[in-house]
């Protein structure tokens, strides 16, 4: 089976408002189970295979290739692990802006023709941390704590409010200089501003969990998914995923493995949330230059 590109999105919009529903009617445990297996399947499978992207976009000496990758993506996850430890108010700033770039460039590359012009990389950024931070704003008093927890610094409640506003200003500005030129970023204004506002009714009725968990899986994970099979297989539908979940399988296993010794590693001194989204960010580190890798390819 075959999903062309609006039954893929008619989907998860319908996903979206199911979650949203989800969050007035499940239980706070049941939501927390439901995001967690999201985030641990789809979201970390997203992010895990980025070897095997690497050895799919390398042409020449694969073999000698994959090791060189192998290397420098373990040392670039344990490097940003070490950081985090030793210095994790520096290193939850790197992830919110790479972070915040990822989102907006996954979400927007498909439509600008110079995806990867100066003026299309501050869009992302802006519309990414736009997501990030609406998201932070509207449970900030839960980010509040779990930010002191990971870091032991205590973020004044207006920086989350003065990011909002200046990232949503400058991200409407670029969107309409951009849309000038790229007349399928144009198209999209109507859909984007319902995304908005749908992002925003979902994350004011869940907290910081369940919106993070829906954002991440339905609205960057399975986009992410999709792009990642059509460039490796040509095309996005079922059999074509299931080659994909095969290839990555190792992968994926050894990244929930490693993302279970540090949580073993570090319980007695860090909470779950707090070493899930220092995981998360580890792995998005390296994986934010090979998508960058990947889109420019195609």
């Amino acid at each position: 089976m075959k999903l062309n590109k609006t039954n893929f999105y008619n989907y998860i919009i319908l996903l979206s408002f199911l979650a949203i529903g989800a969050a007035g009617i499940f239980p706070q445990d049941a939501q927390y189970v439901i995001a967690l297996f999201g985030i641990f399947s789809f979201g970390i499978l997203h992010g895990s295979n980025d070897l095997f992207v690497i050895e799919n976009l390398n042409t020449n000496n694969k073999q000698n290739q994959f090791f060189k990758s192998l290397f420098t993506y373990l040392g670039v996850v344990l490097g940003f692990v070490v950081i985090f430890y030793f210095i994790p108010l520096v290193a939850l700033i790197a992830f919110i802006i790479i972070s915040g770039y990822h989102f907006g460039e996954q979400h927007f590359h498909h439509q600008l023709e110079k995806h990867a012009s100066v003026l299309a990389s501050v869009f992302y950024l802006s519309y990414g941390l736009l997501i990030l931070f609406l998201l932070l704003y509207l449970n900030m008093h839960e980010v509040v704590l779990i930010i002191e927890d990971m870091t032991g610094y205590k973020v004044p409640e207006p920086v989350f409010l003065y990011i909002l506003i200046t990232s949503f200003i400058l991200s409407v500005i670029l969107f309409f200089i951009l849309s000038s030129n790229n007349p399928r970023l144009k198209a999209s204004t109507f859909a984007n501003v319902f995304y908005l506002i749908m992002f925003s009714v979902l994350f004011y009725v869940s907290d910081v969990v369940w919106g993070f968990a829906v954002y991440f899986v339905l609205w960057h994970s399975l986009p992410s998914l999709k792009d990642q099979v059509n460039a490796l297989y040509g095309e996005f539908k079922v059999q074509n995923f299931v080659k994909y979940f095969k290839k990555a399988f190792p992968y994926w296993l050894a990244s929930i493995i490693g993302m279970c010794v540090v949580v073993w590693l570090f319980k007695d001194s860090k909470n779950f949330l707090s070493l899930l989204f220092a995981f998360i960010a580890a792995i998005t580190f390296p994986h934010v230059f090979i998508m960058r890798k990947l889109f420019d390819r195609n």
